[in-house]
């Protein structure tokens, strides 16, 4: 009997390629070079498919069809320098990653003037749809970075122009992981499973999207987005029926990714004289309704022969209430520009900064967030397709972003904690390529 829980707690994880991980990879990494290197301050200059994402109010700036494609990988360079050498709870770092964005904006009615633009874009892991494995809250990790890039996303939105200085629009964001449930019976006799049943499905949430773009003077655009809050919950049932007798259930739930309500406000002024576009922009987050991440455990025995001697109950195991994480809503602010060197060639760069909303965990729980510095850099090149007689432009960006996270001395409130006293921060990298094309 004692070997049937882990058994079933194996099943059951092997069966859902899951993970904790916190805010999308769009608001960590960029959607596209431009936003990369641009450290993310887009939501009053998009202009092509990313405003699905940063803006979709903005969709309808862009009077032709716009379609690409992209790569972004990262490289962890965030470490944990921990007192105690020999623990149960060794720490995770967080794992490089690739992945693959492709995009595409279609203006709609001619006879309306092209005031009516559907955008959509796609991230899409380069190695699985969705993947993971899940860590124990206590153990120190990473909250915002553990996993995250391993979760197919789609951002969807529509814009209609009122004027020639407003537009508006709406959206959606999905996410996709894969949930699923394993029961089977054992015949003890026969030495043999029967009756086994897997269920693997994907699992798809969403969360809306708005934004209003305005260009109120020449040279001027300001953007209004929000971005609802989205979590991609997991339900994990397990049944294992042993000779009819006795009956293992597990149960496990949890959040596999969480994306904070954010509300952002952008403005961008083109200096035109010196073909300098600089754009900056504020972001209220509302972290403080974050999950636990923390996995819900609920563990039940029953059959005639535990009901018989009464230890059906006594047998029943939960992980008890969530965790309040105590996080706070913050203030993001980020600050870029982009220099036109001619018209083949833009260069780019930026600055924002971050700040955690989580507390300095001092407590069980090593969830580990800290303030950052968020560098970018980066260029476009543009040109015209020789293989297209209209000659419409092409694009080929690429970014480098950097995030700087200060380092988080963590000293434990109890004498003798498993996890002892730590350090913990670093630099993580991202580099991306794209290519646009104007259809």
């Amino acid at each position: 009997m004692a070997r049937l829980a882990p058994l079933a707690l194996g099943v059951a994880l092997g069966a859902a390629f899951i993970a904790p991980a916190d805010a999308s990879v769009f608001d960590i990494f960029g959607f596209d070079p431009r936003g990369a290197s641009m450290v993310n301050a887009q939501a009053a200059v998009s202009d092509d498919f990313t405003a699905a994402f940063y803006n979709p109010g903005a969709l309808a700036r862009r009077k032709r069809i716009v379609a690409g494609a992209g790569f972004v990988a990262g490289f962890s360079g965030l470490t944990i320098d921990r007192e105690l050498t020999e623990t149960a709870f060794d720490e995770r770092l967080p794992d490089d990653f690739a992945g693959l964005t492709v995009g595409a904006l279609f203006p709609l009615g001619e006879a309306l003037d092209n005031r009516i633009a559907l955008g959509l874009g796609i991230y899409v892991p380069v190695a699985q749809l969705a993947e993971g494995d899940i860590t124990d809250g206590r153990i120190p990790q990473f909250y915002r970075y553990q996993n995250l890039p391993d979760k197919f996303v789609v951002a969807a939105g529509l814009s209609t122009e009122l004027t020639e200085w407003l537009s508006v629009g709406g959206g959606i964001q999905v996410l996709a992981g894969l949930a699923g449930g394993v029961d089977f019976t054992v015949f003890l006799g026969d030495r043999a499973v029967r009756e086994q049943s897997v269920e693997v499905e994907v699992a798809l949430t969403a969360a809306g999207t708005a934004g209003i773009h305005l260009a109120p003077l020449d040279g001027l655009t300001i953007g209004l987005a929000w971005r609802q809050a989205i979590a991609l919950d997991y339900a994990l049932p397990s049944t294992i029926v042993i000779d009819d007798l006795v009956s293992v259930g597990l149960d496990l739930r949890g959040t596999v990714l969480y994306t904070p309500e954010s509300y952002n406000l952008g403005v961008a002024y083109d200096i035109e004289p010196i073909d300098l576009l600089v754009t900056g922009e504020l972001s209220y987050v509302r972290w403080s309704a974050a999950p636990d991440p923390s996995i819900e455990i609920a563990l039940d025995l029953e059959g005639q022969v535990l009901d018989g001697i009464g230890l059906g109950e006594r047998l029943d195991v939960s992980s008890g209430a969530p965790v309040d994480l105590q996080f706070r809503d913050v203030g993001v602010w980020r600050l870029g520009l982009e220099y036109r060197v001619d018209e083949t060639l833009v260069v780019r760069g930026g600055y924002g900064w971050r700040p955690s909303p989580a507390p300095v965990p001092d407590g069980a729980f090593n969830y580990i967030d800290g303030d950052a510095h968020l560098l970018g850099a980066g260029l476009g090149i543009t040109f015209n397709n020789p293989l297209e007689e209209q000659g419409n432009p092409a694009h080929i960006d690429l970014a480098w972003q950097g995030t700087i996270m200060q380092e988080m001395v963590v000293t434990k409130r109890a004498a003798g904690d498993p996890v002892g006293d730590y350090r913990a921060g670093g630099l993580v990298h991202a580099i991306s390529l794209a290519f646009r094309h104007d259809l």
